[in-house]
């Protein structure tokens, strides 16, 4: 294990959406003396360190990376691009936080968990639902057995059309299994852990999208089936109306189980906003409404000149254990691959048709 530090160096490679709040997160923190940061557009690049004044930016990823003042790095680039910047971080030893998912096939997860194996260097999956504070309540609930044995649950995520756009742009054979779809995969698996899927049914469509190349653009259903016979529906639309009020997602879920049951509701409904002023989306640029569920943003909200949600939260764990060393509960590698490796067996399955899946995948 890397030797702790009480401040440290920060590398971001990816200038976007996701990467300009972990940069704005990273810079305003007392952990961090050092931040550069790489895009593949320079200019993305030098506009994000001037406004969280970063000491170093650049058009190479590696540079960013091998700078000897960087401690540890957050990759936030698409998600097909993630492998060869992660897998080398790991190989100097440097901790990493990489947005969800871990890559987009189980080859280059593989790459990565190999690397971090010689390596031993620290390994995240950006899965920022399990920041929230009632999904970790609902952990923590589970794993004290006040639910019993937990034997099946209901768990979905809807999104808007004007989101669904922005995904498929920059992923054009993103599907929801793949994309929206892993968040709530992920949270199966850790609530049903140790316990591993087995057996995976899955139908999906793509008429709103319908140039989709897979056929698979609009929404996707499953049901697993994990190795004791527990059972999990899984759920995504990606299709509500163009202005729909979730700002990006609405999630719902019930868990049962041999001595209580959960109940969420996570539509944001209870706080609506509604205004003469167009609201502009905070994930989809060229969309806006009138009516709006705030607090529905899944990374959270900018307010007051600083972002406040479960992506600062994670964000700053990760800082922590950079530092101090303490044990967070962020995806760590093996959990990222599983997550990835049971959205591809619901897009396989669907692709087919509704063929029934055996887990693990074989080839």
């Amino acid at each position: 294990m890397a030797e702790r530090k009480p401040v440290v160096g920060i590398g971001l490679i990816g200038a976007g959406r996701m990467g300009s709040i972990r940069a704005h997160l990273s810079s305003t923190s007392p952990a961090v003396n050092y931040l550069a940061i790489s895009d593949i557009d320079s200019a993305k690049a030098e506009a994000l360190a001037q406004q969280c004044e970063a000491a170093y930016f650049t058009d190479d990823n590696r540079a960013v990376i091998e700078n000897p003042n960087v401690d540890a790095l957050i990759v936030s680039t698409p998600e097909g691009e993630h492998t060869d910047s992660v897998c080398r971080a790991l190989e100097l030893g440097k901790p990493v936080l990489v947005e969800k998912p871990i890559s987009l096939s189980l080859d280059d997860a593989d790459r990565i968990l190999e690397s971090r194996a010689k390596s031993g260097a620290d390994l995240y999956i950006g899965y920022t639902q399990r920041m929230r504070r009632r999904f970790l309540s609902i952990k923590e609930h589970i794993d004290a057995g006040r639910l019993g044995e937990v034997m099946s649950a209901r768990l979905t995520i809807y999104s808007s059309r004007a989101v669904t756009r922005q995904i498929h742009a920059r992923t054009p054979h993103s599907t929801p299994f793949t994309n929206e779809l892993t968040y709530m995969a992920d949270m199966a698996l850790w609530f049903f852990a140790p316990r591993k899927p087995v057996r995976v049914y899955a139908q999906g469509g793509s008429e709103v999208f319908s140039e989709h190349p897979a056929g698979l653009g609009d929404y996707g259903w499953a049901i697993v089936t994990f190795e004791d016979g527990a059972a999990v529906n899984l759920g995504s639309s990606c299709i509500l109306p163009e202005r729909w009020p979730a700002y990006v997602a609405s999630i719902g879920m019930e868990i049962f189980g041999s001595e209580g049951a959960v109940s969420v509701d996570d539509s944001h409904k209870e706080v609506m906003m509604v205004t003469n002023e167009a609201i502009p989306s905070p994930y989809a640029p060229d969309s806006s409404v009138e009516v709006a569920f705030l607090g529905s943003a899944m990374p959270g909200d900018w307010a007051m000149g600083d972002f406040y949600g479960p992506m600062r939260d994670e964000t700053r764990l990760f800082l922590e254990r950079v530092t101090t060393g303490r044990e967070i509960p962020l995806c760590g590698g093996e959990s990222g691959r599983a997550v990835l490796e049971l959205a591809m067996a619901m897009e396989k399955s669907a692709k087919e048709g509704g063929s029934l899946v055996e887990l693990p995948l074989k080839g």
